[in-house]
């Protein structure tokens, strides 16, 4: 019977070996989290006649209560389409919920290839068959034309709780280019300040992603600070949804995008 194994260090080429088959590019970057120390925790892989032909895994975001973001997940294109995503997915869905998790988290994009038409239509149906539901798409996130699509489902009965308001003094730190994106941005962060950041220093980092040629600026938030959401309006920043009971039930997660 095939069932999911913890994945070791020795399988990494394995693994990547199976995400190249569908996305050199998503290997790449799959490469450097796997031989970070301490990579491979909470993934796993499926054989098949001794041989790794699937990879999933999830971790778990600093400051969320039982909430839970897939990684890495794929299908040797050999062996796609013949229901071992399914099972695979089925199975960590078990795991993370007897680990108590409370959501579970997805990204997915959009893009087309002029030839191979929708690369990851076939992955969000799967998703959306196992009860995913998409919370935001961000579009024109990865690239111009290519949305971020992200989708969540619950495990387990959602508490009936009202959210506290937080006074957090919230200041930026740093200004990035977001990962696997195309001159996309965002601004780091931090609660550790004397108040609340002002319009003039969103304005500031505006100024620094267009001096770097940035083509938009994607934040997010507590949905229960209070004055982080007027701020950024006011700023520019439009309100591009929210990814319900995020960071605990009753507490979302607020996102903001600013284009260029």
């Amino acid at each position: 019977m095939q069932t999911l194994r913890e994945m070791q260090s020795e399988d990494i080429d394995a693994v990547l070996a199976v995400i190249e088959s569908q996305d050199e590019d998503d290997a790449e970057e799959a490469e450097a989290g796997y031989r970070e120390i301490g990579g491979v925790l909470d993934q796993y892989v499926i054989e098949q006649d001794g041989k790794v032909i699937g990879v999933t895994g999830f971790s778990k975001p600093p400051g969320c209560d039982e909430t839970y973001w897939l990684s890495w997940t794929y299908v040797h294109e050999d062996y796609a389409n013949k229901g071992h995503g399914r099972k695979m997915l089925n199975e960590l869905i078990e795991l993370i919920k007897q680990k108590g998790g409370r959501k579970l988290f997805v990204k997915v994009s959009d893009y087309v290839d002029d030839e191979d038409g929708a690369i990851y239509a076939a992955a969000l149906h799967l998703y959306q068959s196992l009860g995913f539901n998409v919370e935001i798409t961000h579009k024109d996130y990865y690239d111009e034309g290519e949305s971020q699509i992200i989708l969540g489902l619950r495990l387990k009965d959602k508490l009936s709780t009202v959210a506290q308001e937080e006074n957090c003094p919230v200041t930026f730190n740093s200004v990035f280019e977001i990962a696997e994106t195309d001159d996309a941005y965002s601004f780091g962060w931090h609660d550790e300040g004397e108040q609340i950041f002002t319009e003039d220093d969103v304005k500031t980092g505006i100024d620094q992603v267009r001096q770097d040629e940035g083509r938009a600026v994607f934040l997010s938030f507590p949905s229960n600070f209070v004055g982080i959401k007027e701020t950024l309006l006011s700023a520019g920043f439009s309100n591009s949804g929210i990814l319900d009971d995020y960071y605990e039930d009753g507490v979302h997660e607020q996102h903001f995008t600013y284009i260029l």
